[in-house]
């Protein structure tokens, strides 16, 4: 398999202590599932003689409470985290060394959640309409209805090549990220099929780690749970709850690591197609940032 599994190795030991603590916060995350799943496992069992009713007035407040943590800590403080691991993945030298260095820099390019979160949401619809109509997707007129539809695995890979092209955004060097950003993506949509194809041989080996992790939990889940008399859902709800964290905390690094590689290896040297850079240009409108000074 043509992976560039060495630029993947390479790039992520750019970033290996953002890799680590991603690791670290989610296996944390994981042991707050099975302190909630044994919460589930109590009020479940046969003998705890807990209204049904009660239990649910128990449990709702405690998932949205989890959802709205992880919302916050993305929001305040993940994020920013997540931007740095993108910069040391990129190969770029930040001015000052190490993480905090890092963390300077993606605070010049991304100073809030909310452009951080729109330059994503932006590069995700360029990607999907370019996998739904191509390069006229980007026209300014924009009004022929598209045919096509994306293919499944384009669509399931839409998240980590957004954040390969990201990586090779940053990786130009430009302050103005919205310039950097619509290079970038230029750069990728004229790869053509070969940078999609490694993308989704990438995005296959992440769906095999995570329905490894799933076995490798779920069956013992299952013996132990039927052999203690205890309610095998809750089993299974916590062998996918800690499946989807172990490969948010091992695999997806991994995986973006080796997009954002090949997507560097196979654009070193090359120059973005000006005329799809224009297509594109309808990035900077929303992602132009308005500096309001209280006066």
């Amino acid at each position: 398999m043509d992976n560039h599994f060495r630029e993947a190795l390479a790039t992520i030991s750019r970033a290996l202590p953002l890799v680590i603590f991603r690791a670290v916060f989610f296996v944390a995350g994981g042991f707050g599932v099975i302190v909630f799943c044994g919460m589930l496992l109590f009020i479940f069992r046969p003998a705890s003689g807990i209204d049904r009713g009660f239990a649910l007035f128990l449990v709702v407040p405690v998932l949205i409470g989890g959802w709205a943590s992880a919302w916050l800590l993305q929001r305040f403080f993940l994020y920013r985290r997540q931007a740095a691991m993108l910069f040391l993945f990129s190969g770029r030298k930040p001015a000052s060394p190490g993480l905090a260095g890092a963390l300077q820099e993606v605070g010049l390019i991304f100073p809030d959640h909310s452009r951080w979160a729109a330059l994503n949401r932006k590069v995700r619809l360029a990607l999907f309409a370019f996998y739904r109509g191509g390069e006229e997707s980007f026209a300014a007129s924009g009004g022929r209805p598209v045919r096509n539809f994306p293919c499944i695995p384009d669509l399931l890979a839409l998240g980590p090549v957004s954040h390969g092209v990201l990586v090779l955004a940053i990786s130009r060097g430009d302050r103005d990220v919205e310039l950097s950003t619509r290079e970038a993506l230029a750069l990728y949509l004229r790869l053509g099929p070969e940078s999609r194809r490694l993308a989704r041989r990438w995005l296959w080996l992440s769906a095999a780690g995570l329905a490894f992790l799933f076995l490798c939990l779920a069956l013992p889940n299952w013996f132990f749970f039927a052999s203690a008399g205890a309610p095998v859902w809750i089993g299974m709800v916590l062998a996918v709850a800690i499946a989807w964290l172990l490969h948010r905390a091992f695999v997806v690094p991994f995986v973006l690591a080796g997009i954002s590689g090949t997507m560097l290896a196979e654009t070193r040297g090359r120059i973005p197609d000006p005329e799809l850079c224009k297509k594109l240009d309808s990035l900077r409108p929303a992602l132009a940032l308005r500096n309001e000074k209280s006066k």
